[in-house]
């Protein structure tokens, strides 16, 4: 399948999706209607993707920003067009939800305050688009599934691979059965990086740039660290490490895919091989999770030091191997150990990027994702990845680092 036969069965225009056009409202809205959004963590996530996403999608006003951080809201606030019309500045998330004129709220803080943020938001009656992990601790999952299935708003996870153009179209495939991988034994993930010698970065940030206590919400008291701060994900009291970062994106979109159960048992290990310094979750990781009841195994490996086949997952089955990555996917028919590997059978490249790459520059996944976010609200539906299937990766993520900071198996 070529990428415009694909384009054209998702109904996404070729020129759209490369310049960030979304699947279920590829006309735009109605020049009437109008989202007006607030954004909530103004990091570089937000700055980023996130904030060029929503840019490209016709009939969104981003009116309002928050952080606790000054540089961070002040460059938010310009990177928004602040500077050229009136785009209202928070250090509070609670002021900004206060605003009766804001529809819906996007979230990229630190994962401690992802489901507080998002739980605040939801009962102040806005829809919300919250980064993964969705959750920073087992126990919030039950929490926020409640509040979200209480008042009905609409919330996105940003896990966006279930918005990839290739990887939808390879669900419809999975779906209908025209690929059939037969009896599915082991999963591969993988997000393995080359960063270099590591070196502590020195952060010149005064505490008074920063309203530290709110920085810390649900966290233990400490005192002011720009390191702790700004390294987050790498700080257990913040983050979620390398599971939460990265092993949930691959673990979401797989469970999509397959329709997978949560996993019997989790066990991980792994350690600070190469990052030794003051960051606290480890930079090698081996994480295996278990379904017994589907004769299942998978697993997920990462590494900082090596990038050998980079962001991938293999599905392994009896009559057929399943790549992708963020690119790609191609299905490779097996043989008994004596014959040779079949050529790749079915095929779909939605972008001539490398193999394994982070991104890709034919299509804006945060772009579709965020459109499909849109979307649900306009049509009153769930959106692609909502809260339960969020909560259902994150609680696996935090299953993995259970095991690994106290050194058991974990059961599910």
């Amino acid at each position: 399948m070529t990428r415009r036969e694909a384009m054209k069965l998702l109904g996404i225009g070729i020129a759209g999706t490369t310049l960030g056009g979304y699947r279920g409202a590829a006309q735009g809205f109605a020049k009437n209607e109008r989202f007006t959004i607030g954004l909530i963590g103004c990091g570089g996530r937000m700055r980023g993707k996130l904030v060029q996403g929503l840019q490209k999608i016709p009939g969104v006003d981003i009116v309002a920003v928050c952080d606790v951080y000054e540089d961070f809201l002040r460059s938010a606030h310009a990177t928004v067009g602040g500077r050229d019309r009136d785009v209202a500045q928070f250090r509070d998330h609670r002021a900004l939800l206060d605003r009766k004129d804001i529809d819906a709220v996007v979230v990229a803080t630190p994962d401690h305050w992802h489901t507080p943020i998002t739980i605040d938001a939801i009962e102040a009656g806005k829809d919300v688009y919250v980064e993964k992990p969705v959750t920073h601790k087992l126990e919030e999952g039950p929490r926020l599934v409640e509040a979200q299935k209480r008042t009905g708003r609409v919330v996105q996870v940003g896990a966006q691979q279930r918005s990839m153009p290739h990887l939808v179209v390879l669900k419809q495939k999975l779906d209908t059965g025209e690929i059939d991988l037969g009896k599915i034994t082991r999963v591969h993930m993988q997000w393995c990086r080359n960063v270099g010698p590591y070196k502590v970065p020195n952060y010149r940030i005064s505490e008074s740039q920063v309203n530290w206590e709110r920085f810390l919400g649900n966290a233990p008291k400490q005192k002011f660290d720009a390191f702790r701060m700004r390294q987050w994900r790498w700080i257990w009291d913040f983050g979620n490490g390398p599971l939460g970062d990265l092993m949930v994106h691959w673990l979401d979109v797989t469970n999509w895919l397959l329709d997978l159960p949560m996993p019997s048992q989790v066990v991980m290990s792994g350690g600070k091989y190469e990052r030794k310094g003051p960051m606290e979750t480890p930079d090698i990781t081996n994480c295996i999770m278990e379904y017994p009841e589907l004769d299942l195994q998978m697993n997920y490996v990462s590494s900082w030091s090596n990038n050998l086949h980079k962001a991938s997952v293999s599905v392994m089955g009896s009559d057929a191997t399943l790549y992708f990555d963020r690119g790609r996917y191609e299905v490779t028919p097996q043989r008994p150990n004596s014959e040779p590997i079949a050529p790749v059978s079915d095929s779909m490249i939605s972008s001539e990027g490398p193999v394994g790459a982070d991104f890709y520059s034919d299509y804006d996944g945060a772009a579709l994702h965020l459109g499909d976010w849109l979307s649900a609200i306009r049509e009153g539906r769930d959106p692609v990845d909502p809260v339960s299937e969020g909560v259902k990766a994150a609680a696996v993520c935090h299953a993995g680092n259970t095991s690994y900071r106290e050194q058991r198996f974990v059961r599910l």
